[in-house]
């Protein structure tokens, strides 16, 4: 009885060292998200910081771009239908309407999947990763006197 609250004490004391390395390599982990930015850091993010507009509006102008020819497309589709529905098997002229149209559908279609959405998807994915980037780096805290300073002294890379 006694060999076992021994052995029991003794597991308690190897494993309190271990528990407090662990506890202490888990709190410099959550100091380490939570340390304010350096003036040097805040600098880097003011001068990133702009640079994501660009990439912003640059990825709306192309979903843009994208949605028109997507509606352009959806308005040729019931077009299409409708010559279809009234078409004549004797009107030459509305069979050539419903070629002219049946060839406009399937340009805006390869428009659509060659130029537009893969020019989206680009300009969405390099937003994406700048963002991230700057996410990655710049929310930590900030400590307001650092930011005035780096705000006093900055001067950002040209682009």
């Amino acid at each position: 009885m006694i060999s076992m609250r021994l052995y029991r004490l003794a597991a308690v004391l190897l494993a309190a060292p271990l528990a407090t390395a662990f506890l202490s390599a888990h709190d410099a982990g959550a100091q380490s998200a939570s340390t304010p930015l350096t003036v040097p850091e805040i600098q880097q993010c003011l001068c990133q910081q702009p640079q994501l507009q660009p990439l912003q509006d640059a990825w709306l102008q192309k979903q843009h771009d994208f949605d028109e020819h997507q509606a352009q497309l959806a308005t040729v589709d019931q077009e299409v239908a409708s010559q279809r529905q009234k078409l004549d098997p004797n009107d030459i002229v509305g069979q050539q309407v419903l070629k002219d149209l049946l060839s406009q559908q399937q340009e805006l279609r390869d428009a659509i999947g060659t130029q537009y959405l893969p020019a989206v998807n680009q300009a969405r994915d390099a937003y994406n990763a700048a963002v991230t980037q700057y996410n990655g780096k710049c929310t930590r805290p900030r400590y307001g006197v650092d930011e005035e300073k780096a705000r006093t002294t900055l001067a950002c890379p040209a682009p």
